[in-house]
């Protein structure tokens, strides 16, 4: 089999992998302000639920969500629609990295990579300054500058 036939092969089983994760909802929060609106950018799903949440990322896959903290991941391919808070959606969001690790909680890392070199870790800076030093044998997929990308083995 050639090199190219192989780099396909593999593209299209990371694409898959990406498929099969499906959104995790967020942590179920009460509000301590029950009447008042809920603020955040609309994301309805294919299967009728409706997320409020803010965008702060895009890749070739789908969009990054934050709610309180807490990062999510939604697939193109899922979502039905997608109602920005501002009417548009935000300049830059395209222009962050992200890691996507291979564990049951879909763990998602959003920041700026820093080191992508074969043989060494990934390290991406986090848009509140925290540094994650992340091996590639823990990470299922990682997005650079927007680009689906499988991570190096030495």
């Amino acid at each position: 089999m050639s090199n190219s036939r192989r780099v396909m092969m593999v593209l299209a089983g990371l694409g898959l992998v990406v498929m099969l994760c499906g959104f995790r909802p967020f942590t179920a929060v009460q509000s301590v302000c029950p009447k008042c609106p809920v603020k955040g950018d609309r994301i309805t799903l294919k299967n009728g639920k409706v997320v409020v949440a803010r965008v702060i990322g895009k890749n070739q896959d789908g969009y990054v969500l934050e709610r309180y903290g807490e990062l999510r991941f939604v697939q193109f391919r899922e979502a039905q629609r997608l109602d920005f808070a501002s009417g548009a959606e935000p300049k830059g969001i395209e222009s962050y990295d992200q890691i996507l690790l291979k564990n049951k909680d879909q763990t998602l890392l959003h920041g700026t990579l820093f080191q992508i070199e074969a043989g060494k870790p990934l390290a991406l800076r986090s848009v509140r300054g925290q540094v994650y030093m992340v091996s590639a044998d823990q990470v299922l997929v990682y997005y650079h500058r927007g680009k689906r990308r499988s991570p190096s083995k030495s």
